[in-house]
């Protein structure tokens, strides 16, 4: 097995030996024509085969007649041998070869060649979204959810564990989650892209643990594991996990219209690009939505007063949106939002009728950054001769019509120019419109044209192709940096890889036979492509065809569903393909093991991988670069000597990156490892550029927020990030002075006259003071230049992180200053960086004259000490005085101690 699923074939020895078992095949199909083919299949009680050990219970399927017994391999065991339905163990690892024995043997009773690989991994984690009832989460926040997980064990569980209905632990789930508690287990939820972890809350008298987890847009790819802790001798698989949109409500009324596809018509699916889990599915018996994934799902309905009967049994394309779903029915789009169902005509600035397609984005786009004031699409819709994008608030521009772009595009006047498809590019920016050309050429062409929302730009791609005289074909971008598509129509697949360069038709491997020689006439149904390139091709009588992005040629994978049943893939982002079974209004989701079957495919003809290892250091989906920044990435592939193999870094707009590669070889035994670093980084210098603004590859500007009400979020906690090194300027931003600086021109080294507010303000007399000095006309003064050198004493104005030159305060009072600093580094960064910030000083109180100090002291203890010695004396005096009246004198003395007293106070 290669890559994600499967790598490049090689071509050895077996091809003579291939294209005879295809001989054999061929005639297999003509003896099945007769008569019911049959088709057997094999589950796990794991829906998505996470779990293919020596422990794991098979169950063996056989849909068909004259079924004989199953052929299997000696090392494993199975209950009723002459059974279509049994039950199979394989107690040793390794590749185990099983077959039905029938008596008119066909192509579809293949071998399948099951990896059975050694029991280390037993349990897996149980995943449940907490009901709101049951939730600490409010149900109107619907930026996180709670995860409720436990341990369980898929040979010993519920059925409501294994059809994912179950809402508590059962008891066995709950024993087990309490031992494993008990040896120290703490789940983590860890997203794919981003690499954030989320740590669990245990509930261990309950079996269970509590997550809460944000439903971003961009990261929604998690993986939950725990540490590598074992019981009974087993551990924990690591378990994908999708984190799900919070639910929206759809209510219908009881007289409200089933909105269906016409009848006849195949189902067609549609899911969210940034959260697959939603998504929806349009049928002959009416519109289902779901939030899971198919796990649950309801109907979609239009009321009658809005839509009638006949109408909306006509429902030919859906789109899903953030805010709600599109209807295009009879050329006229209508919208579902949760409360209402209305037309979108002229007062939406669309057509009222002539619509012949919708189209949502293909890839997550969230992150993506455009320039300043611009926003990306999230739906376009088309007309013949006219092009229309979608926005948030149900705002829609027309871009384009064709008479327009045959001027732009430099068509031929005379030529006439029809939109057939469009479809969202590799590129998030970008819109790609196949056009159909009459009059270009001696018979009709397809062109292909595209629209760059960025930057405002239309191009003619380099292609063209040979088209029928009336029809289009459908069209599907890849996921990469190079851009490659799919086109195809009811009868054939054409691929354009790398930006073009490589094109064709995709041919059946074997004897090159055309995917209608190989589905017996059927037509094609379905086209479905993953993040990781790989494609998958379903026929309407259920033929399924697998290949690889950038392969020219496909391999038909075993038939799994009878060609009677009404099937529709539907594809995970984690890698998951599920098969819809549709009967009637209700909805079946199995999953498809598509790894397990291309690896019996690969085995039967005996190829062999090119490579025995390739893996590198690519953790995020998105990484960005700002001025001066670096990314390195590693890769290593290890092959087998003289093979010669080596990785390719494919790079759009290269202009905007340099990159410097190191390779470097080790061959021992024959085998060789390559190990191949890469550095990206952006280096120019945009100082002496004319037009600043212009220079830039894009006019980026930052999310400016108010920092007086602005929350800023923990993105790195209380982590150093780093010191910005750029010059800045600031100012008042109320008008304030009275600040100085402490250094002049000739103190920092300039070798010329710096730039200072009174020659900017001179030089931009009628501009903000935001406006008249930044990145786009800052000049270093340590740059000599031609002429005077002009007044080199004056004071500095401008600020780094050396602290060489800083702010002087005065000291006389106190005071408040609001300053806006600003980055004017024109090497530092694409964004306008600024701020706002707040200074407050206090007057410094001068020292006092110690001379001063201590003369008034001393006289003010010269008084006080005064005072005290007056005080004494006059209470002495009145002391003595007293000490001679006798305490208990007669009546007599009494009197005669009153008239001298008396005296006395007269004589004083």
């Amino acid at each position: 097995m290669c890559g994600s699923l499967l790598g490049p074939f090689l071509r050895g020895p077996m091809a003579r030996a291939r294209e005879l078992l295809w001989g054999a095949r061929g005639l297999a199909l003509l003896l099945c024509l007769g008569g019911s083919c049959g088709i057997w299949r094999y589950k796990t009680n794991v829906e998505n085969y996470a779990l293919f050990t020596t422990r794991t219970t098979i169950y063996l399927e056989y849909e068909g007649p004259s079924f004989g017994e199953w052929d299997i391999s000696p090392s494993c065991t199975v209950t009723n041998k002459s059974s279509p339905t049994a039950t199979l163990h394989c107690p040793v690892p390794g590749i185990h070869k099983i077959t039905p024995k029938v008596d008119n043997e066909t192509f579809e009773d293949v071998d399948r060649y099951l990896p059975i690989s050694e029991q280390l991994n037993c349990f897996l984690w149980y995943v449940l979204k907490s009901s709101p009832e049951h939730s600490s989460v409010p149900s109107s926040k619907n930026d996180s959810q709670e995860l409720i997980l436990w341990i369980y064990d898929p040979e010993n569980a519920e059925p409501s564990e294994l059809n994912h209905t179950a809402t508590s632990p059962p008891p066995n789930s709950k024993i087990l989650s309490k031992q494993f508690w008990n040896l120290g287990q703490e789940p983590v939820v860890q997203t794919y892209f981003r690499n954030t972890k989320y740590f669990a809350t245990a509930f261990p008298e309950l079996g269970f643990w509590k997550i809460n987890v944000p439903a971003m847009l961009d990261d929604i790819i998690t993986n939950i594991h725990g540490k590598a802790i074992a019981f009974q001798d087993c551990f924990v698989l690591d378990s994908p996990f999708i984190i799900s949109r919070p639910e929206e409500p759809f209510p219908n009324n009881v007289n409200d219209n089933s909105l269906c596809s016409p009848a006849g018509s195949e189902p067609y699916i549609e899911w969210s690009a940034c959260i697959p889990t939603t998504a929806l599915l349009l049928s002959e018996f009416g519109t289902f939505h779901t939030n899971d994934g198919f796990i649950t799902y309801k109907e979609i309905k239009a009321p009658a007063h809005n839509l009638g009967f006949d109408l909306s049994q006509k429902v030919t394309d859906i789109v899903l949106t953030d805010d709600g779903i599109l209807f295009l029915i009879m050329g006229t789009v209508y919208k579902r939002e949760s409360n209402r169902f209305f037309k979108l005509g002229s007062e939406y600035n669309l057509p009222e009728t002539g619509i012949t397609g919708i189209q949502s984005r293909l890839w997550c786009s969230s992150e993506y950054p455009v320039q300043s004031g611009r926003k990306l699409s999230t739906v376009a819709i088309w007309t013949p001769t006219e092009q229309y994008l979608g926005y948030d608030g149900n705002v829609f521009i027309k871009i384009t019509d064709t008479t327009t772009l045959k001027k732009v595009l430099d068509f031929p006047v005379t030529a006439s120019l029809s939109i057939g498809t469009v479809c969202y590019d590799s590129r998030p920016s970008e819109v790609s419109l196949l056009m159909a050309c009459i009059g270009c050429s001696s018979s009709r062409v397809f062109y292909l044209s595209a629209y760059n929302e960025d930057r405002d730009l239309w191009v003619l791609r380099d292609f063209s192709l040979n088209a029928p005289p009336q029809g289009f074909m459908l069209m599907e971008f890849v996921y990469s940096a190079s851009p490659s598509m799919l086109m195809w129509n009811k009868e054939m697949v054409y691929y354009s890889y790398k930006n073009n360069t490589i094109n064709g038709f995709v041919m059946v491997t074997g004897l090159n036979q055309k995917l209608l020689e190989v589905s017996q006439g059927s037509t094609i149904h379905q086209l479905v492509i993953d993040y990781f390139g790989n494609a998958v091709i379903k026929m309407k009588n259920n033929v399924m065809i697998f290949f690889k992005v950038e392969m020219k040629n496909a391999a038909e994978l075993p038939q799994w569903e009878k060609k009677s049943k009404n099937v529709v893939l539907y594809l995970n982002p984690s890698g998951n393909l599920y098969m819809l079974i549709i009967n009637g209004s209700s909805i079946h989701r199995e999953v498809y093991p598509l790894k397990t079957e291309m690896f019996t495919y690969i085995h039967g003809f005996q190829d062999i991988c090119p490579y025995l290892v390739f893996q590198h250091s690519m953790d995020l989906n998105v990484y960005y670069l700002d001025m001066g920044d670096e990314v390195t990435f590693w890769a290593q592939i290890v092959y087998i000597e003289n093979l010669g193999l080596s990785t390719v870094v494919e790079i759009y707009r290269p202009e905007l990156l340099m990159q410097t590669t190191d390779v470097n070889y080790e061959i021992a035994r024959g085998i060789c490892t390559k190990n191949q670093t890469i550095k990206f980084y952006h280096k120019m210098d945009y100082s002496l550029e004319p037009n600043y603004t212009e220079a830039l590859p894009s006019a980026i500007t930052c999310i400016k927020h108010n920092f007086t009400t602005y929350k800023i979020p923990g993105y790195d906690g209380s982590t150093f990030v780093e010191t910005v090194e750029a010059n800045f300027i600031l100012w008042e931003i109320h008008g304030r002075s009275d600040y100085s600086y402490n250094s002049s021109m000739k103190q920092v080294g300039c070798l010329r006259e710096a730039q200072t507010w009174i020659s900017m303000l001179e030089e931009h007399e009628n501009s903000t003071l935001d406006e008249i000095w930044g990145p786009q006309n800052y000049r270093s003064c340590f740059q000599s230049e031609l002429g005077p050198l002009g007044d080199l004493n004056q004071l500095y104005q401008i600020l780094n992180h050396s602290g060489y030159n800083s702010l002087i305060w005065p000291t006389e009072y106190s005071g408040i200053y609001v300053f806006r600093v600003k980055i004017v580094d024109p090497n530092f960064s694409f964004c306008d960086l600024n701020t706002i910030f707040a200074v407050r000083t206090y007057g410094i109180v001068e020292s006092p004259n110690i001379g001063k100090v201590a003369g008034f002291s001393i006289l003010i203890l010269s008084i006080l000490g005064g005072i005290l010695i007056v005080s004494y004396f006059r209470y002495v005096k009145i002391y003595r005085a007293l000490i001679y009246v006798d305490p208990l004198p007669s009546h007599d003395q009494q009197d005669q101690t009153r008239k001298t007293a008396h005296e006395l106070k007269k004589d004083q």
